[in-house]
């Protein structure tokens, strides 16, 4: 389906194997830019640890569980989203 889309190759990936495991590689990884995890409070501890050292930005649920079918669109698009400001000098 994403192949025949007019979604870019590499914006989705899907990924499987142990949730702990993944999470842990993709919080490392530099070339990842934001991390989502709700699972237990170990992991999401974990998570944050691991993303310190490339300052990725993450979110996590600390074993609370997140209900997204039912959850506030802006709460999901302000963490999925970034703003960044540019300043520009001109004029003499």
């Amino acid at each position: 389906m994403l192949e025949t889309s007019d979604v870019p190759a590499g914006v989705v990936n899907i990924v499987t194997g142990a949730r702990d495991e993944l999470a842990k590689v993709l919080a490392e990884h530099a070339d990842v830019d934001a991390v989502w995890y709700f699972g237990s409070a170990e992991g999401s501890a974990m998570v944050e640890r691991a993303s310190v050292s490339n300052l990725k930005q993450t979110w996590v649920g600390y074993g609370r569980p997140f209900d997204f079918e039912h959850a506030d669109a802006r709460e999901l698009l302000r963490h999925a989203t970034q703003i960044k400001n540019i300043w520009v000098p001109y004029g003499a």
